[in-house]
C-alpha cells in the first residue's frame, strides 16, 4: 500500500526510439514511443476520499505538459484517465499501480489517434518532430557516442539519470505529439502519404545537411557500432524539419505517424 500523502506527484514522459521500417530509399526510419507515468498524492485527502478533480488538479499542477494537451485537445479521454487513477488511487493501489495504469491509457491514446497525422498542418507536424530533435541533440551534448546509440535503441533507459532539461523534452514529445493529433482532426487536409518523390526531396535534404551515405546505411540498419549514428539521425531529422511546402509536410507527417503508432 502507498502513502499517498507522502507519495507526492511525479510526472515523466519517456520516448524510446526504435527502428520501424526502411524507407524507398533505403534510409531507415528510427522513430519513437513514449511512456507517460505518475504516481499520484494529494495531501489533503486519504486514498479512499481522493476524487476525480483532486486527481485532475494534481496533474495539471505539475510542470509537465503532456495532460494538459491531453484535457485540452481530447476532454473525453482526459476524463477517461483521470477516472482510471482514481480508482486505483481509491482502492489504495501502489504507485506502480497507479503508473501502469496511467501508462496504459496514455499509450492507448497515442494508438487511437495515429491514423489522423497525416493530416497535420506543417506547422505542428514540424513543432513535434522538433522535439524529437532537440531531445536527441540534448543527450547528444551530454552523453558518449555509445551512450547515445544505446539511448537510440533502448530509449531513456540508457541513461544513467536524465537531466532536468532531458525530461522537459521528453514532456514536450508527448505534449506536441498530443497537439499534432488535434491540429489534424481540425484541419481538414488530405492525408496524403509520402511519394517516393518526396522521400528523393528528403535524401537531397539530407545530403545538404551534411548527410553521407554511410550515415543512411547506419540508421537504415540501426548500427550500433557506428560513432556518427545520433549525428547522422539529427541530421535526418533536422532536413526534414528544412522541406517546405505539401512535400515536407509529407515525410514530417510520415515520420510522426511511425513515432506514433509503434
Amino acid at each position: 500500500m502507498v502513502n499517498w500523502k507522502g507519495a507526492g506527484v511525479a510526472a515523466v514522459a519517456i520516448v524510446s526510439f526504435v527502428l520501424v521500417k526502411a524507407l524507398p530509399w533505403t534510409l531507415g526510419l528510427a522513430g519513437g514511443k513514449y511512456l507517460y507515468e505518475t504516481a499520484m498524492g494529494t495531501p489533503a485527502a486519504t486514498p479512499r476520499t481522493l476524487t476525480t478533480a483532486q486527481v485532475s488538479d494534481q496533474l495539471l499542477s505539475q510542470e509537465f505538459k503532456i495532460f494538459l494537451a491531453i484535457k485540452q485537445e481530447f476532454p473525453e479521454d482526459y476524463d477517461e484517465i483521470v477516472q482510471k487513477i482514481t480508482a486505483v488511487a481509491r482502492a489504495e493501489g501502489s504507485v506502480n499501480q497507479v503508473r501502469e495504469v496511467s501508462r496504459t491509457a496514455v499509450a492507448d491514446l497515442r494508438h487511437k489517434y495515429a491514423s489522423v497525422l497525416p493530416s497535420t498542418p506543417d506547422s505542428d507536424a514540424s513543432e513535434a518532430l522538433r522535439a524529437q530533435l532537440d531531445m536527441l541533440n540534448h543527450v547528444m551534448a551530454r552523453e558518449s557516442p555509445t551512450t547515445c546509440n544505446g539511448y537510440l535503441k533502448n530509449g531513456p533507459g540508457a541513461l544513467s539519470a536524465p537531466a532536468h532539461e532531458q525530461m522537459m523534452d521528453m514532456d514536450a514529445i508527448g505534449a506536441t505529439l498530443i497537439r499534432a493529433y488535434g491540429a489534424a482532426r481540425r484541419s481538414g487536409l488530405a492525408a496524403a502519404p509520402a511519394s517516393d518523390e518526396d522521400w528523393s526531396m528528403a535524401a537531397s535534404a539530407f545530403v545538404a545537411a551534411g548527410g553521407t551515405q554511410a550515415d543512411m546505411e547506419a540508421i537504415g540498419t540501426a548500427n550500433q557500432a557506428y560513432e556518427g549514428l545520433c549525428p547522422a539521425l539529427s541530421k535526418f531529422y533536422a532536413a526534414a524539419l528544412s522541406m517546405r511546402g505539401e512535400p515536407g509536410r509529407h515525410v514530417k507527417t510520415a515520420l510522426l505517424y511511425e513515432i506514433a503508432r509503434n
